[in-house]
Formats: structure tokens, sequence, C-alpha cells
């Protein structure tokens, strides 16, 4: 099933379905009632459940972080930072990196950001 043929069966938008699946969204038990009622399974098929894997809040927490530091080592304003990163593609690589990122420290990540930023001509 597709993603825009499942959101249209749930009533939600495909661009949630998208954000669900690559775990960029903490889901409502709602609407994962009505995905286990669409998919025909339950609602704990849906799940992989682990303590130590990282929410949707978790990774906006620590990328909200990581742009604080950044326009630190910038010395630029956290929303101009914000977009450079967005715009230059790091912001999906730190977000969908997360894993390992984190591991490192916000000030590591921030150090790496900056030096790409500086070589990309920013």
């Amino acid at each position: 099933m597709s993603q825009t043929a499942l959101a249209e069966a749930i009533g939600t938008t495909k661009r949630t379905i998208y954000a669900i699946e690559t775990e960029n969204q903490d889901i409502h038990i709602s609407l994962a009632h009505k995905l286990a009622s669409c998919l025909d399974c339950g609602i704990d098929d849906l799940f992989i459940f682990d303590s130590n894997a990282p929410t949707a809040t978790d990774k906006a927490l620590w990328f909200t972080n990581v742009v604080c530091y950044t326009s630190e080592e910038l010395d630029k304003p956290i929303d101009e930072t914000a977009k450079l990163l967005e715009s230059s593609g790091l912001a999906q690589r730190i977000i969908s990196g997360y894993p390992i990122w984190h591991t490192q420290g916000y000030e590591y990540m921030a150090e790496v950001l900056a030096e790409e930023l500086s070589k990309a001509g920013e």
C-alpha cells in the first residue's frame, strides 16, 4: 500500500505517514489504532519497542542544542544557523544520524557542522 493510499484510508497526510515511517514523529494512540485497523494487524505489530531508541522529541531537542552550539561556532544567530543547516542539507543528516552523532556530543557536532558550512562557502 502506498503512503498516499494509507494516509487517505486513515484520514491523515502522506507527510505524517512518512514521518512515522522514518521515526521522526511519535504516533498518537488513536492514529495507531486506525493504522492497525487499516492494516488488519494489532497495535503491537506496528512498533518495535526499544527503550533505548530515541523518540522524535529526543531528536528534536538534540537538534535544537546542536543548532545552538553551531550558531556559537559560526558567530551567527540561531535562526540564521538553522536556515544554513537546512539549505545545505546538513539538517537531515543531523537528524537521520542521531544515534551516531549523539555519542559525540553537541560541541563535537557543532565543530563538524561549522567546518562543513565554511567549506561550502557559507
